[in-house]
């Protein structure tokens, strides 16, 4: 069985940060100010993961749209035959005016 060990982080805050976090800790109903300060770090390090790679991923995908607009259309006999029985579609449809 694999052993659980913990790894120390400390930091050094002001008074007024201390105080503060200690009252945001009994707000939210964690028993002492580390356990408060570990698990509030935790899901703020996700989230910032979680955030860069959404924008990594909306940048590739805005540089993939562009470069598909960019690109010359290519036609095959599906678009053409889709393309066509539009046309004929909306041709033979009385649209009130």
């Amino acid at each position: 069985m694999k052993s659980m060990t913990n790894e120390r982080i400390t930091t050094r805050v002001s008074i007024e940060s201390k105080e503060l976090l200690e009252k945001a800790a009994a707000l939210a109903g964690y028993a002492s100010i580390n356990s408060f300060i570990a698990n509030t770090m935790i899901s703020e390090a996700k989230r910032l993961i979680t955030q860069e790679h959404f924008l990594v991923l909306s940048k590739s995908d805005a540089l993939a749209f562009v470069n598909a607009l960019d690109a010359p259309v290519k036609s095959n006999s599906r678009f053409l035959n889709a393309a066509r029985k539009h046309k004929e579609t909306v041709n033979n449809e009385n649209y009130p005016i």
